[in-house]
């Protein structure tokens, strides 16, 4: 948990594109005495959710923004209604009108977050689930790749998502650029990267494979228009409620075209091969 004493040791000045002070739902006051009275090195205890627990999830967002800290979602519930926002975000960037038994896609960077039985998991190391350890949010079945070197053609992938992943390399637009060169005309990518103002300011994350960069929905915008508006359509920005995260879809310009075993290359029966005299046969 070293990192969230750095996320607690930051200034606290407010963020330049804060929302105007009549929209807040605490004051300033408040605000001040919670703080104080939060244990600020580890977000983890329990004392934070007694002195945060009475707020409702809003206004525990809108205290992550205004002093610097890592957004807090309290009990199960929460937690999984942001994780299911997240991927029901994500799976947008699959085709319409089709089903995740009739497309190709994979999940970059799954760690040990699978999504969907059905969809190919991307990681940089496997290990069993459950396991105890550095290394335990790591599904065992996964493709080992870098997300900038997958190990498919271009053109051949119906769809990508990526889930807390971009945020961990440095070039960002590089990396889409190249996710858009491996999809079919017409397919997507789904991302969901943490919006800083909610969790951390990566120009104070020292860790080697840790925050890269520091997203927000206007950068992103920003980053479509400059760099990926030539290969694809910016289809959804920001689409849910929760503001520890954000998603983005991106659609390969084209029209889609899914794989149709009845449309491919006639094979040829064994006889037919036999009697062209190409027939491999063993005595």
């Amino acid at each position: 948990m070293n990192f969230l004493k750095r996320i607690f040791a930051q200034d606290t000045e407010a963020h330049a594109d804060a929302p105007s002070k009549d929209g807040f739902l605490l004051s300033q006051e408040r605000v001040d005495a919670l703080r104080a009275a939060m244990n600020a090195a580890n977000i983890c205890d329990p004392i934070n959710l007694e002195v945060l627990g009475d707020l409702s999830m809003e206004e525990r967002e809108e205290f992550a923004f205004r002093t610097g800290t890592l957004a807090l979602y309290v009990g199960s519930e929460e937690v999984g209604e942001l994780q299911a926002s997240e991927e029901q975000a994500a799976l947008k960037a699959m085709p319409k009108g089709y089903g995740l038994d009739q497309l190709n896609g994979i999940n970059v960077g799954c760690g040990g977050r699978i999504v969907d039985e059905q969809i190919t998991p991307i990681d940089i190391m496997r290990c069993p689930m459950g396991a105890s350890g550095e290394h335990a949010e790591h599904t065992p079945r996964a493709l080992l790749a870098l997300p900038d070197a997958l190990p498919f053609r271009e053109n051949s992938l119906d769809f990508i998502i990526a889930l807390h992943m971009l945020e961990h390399v440095g070039n960002p637009h590089e990396v889409i650029r190249y996710f858009l060169s491996l999809l079919k005309p017409g397919g997507g990518i789904g991302i969901v990267v943490p919006d800083w103002r909610y969790t951390w300011d990566a120009r104070h994350d020292v860790a080697e494979f840790g925050h890269k960069w520091n997203c927000t929905p206007a950068l992103v915008q920003s980053l479509y228009d400059e760099h990926w508006a030539d290969l694809c359509d910016l289809e959804a920005l920001d689409t849910y409620r929760h503001k520890m995260s954000f998603d983005f879809v991106l659609r390969k310009h084209g029209d889609f075209t899914p794989f149709d075993v009845t449309k491919a290359p006639r094979q040829k029966s064994g006889k037919e091969l036999s009697d062209e005299g190409a027939f491999l046969h063993g005595e």
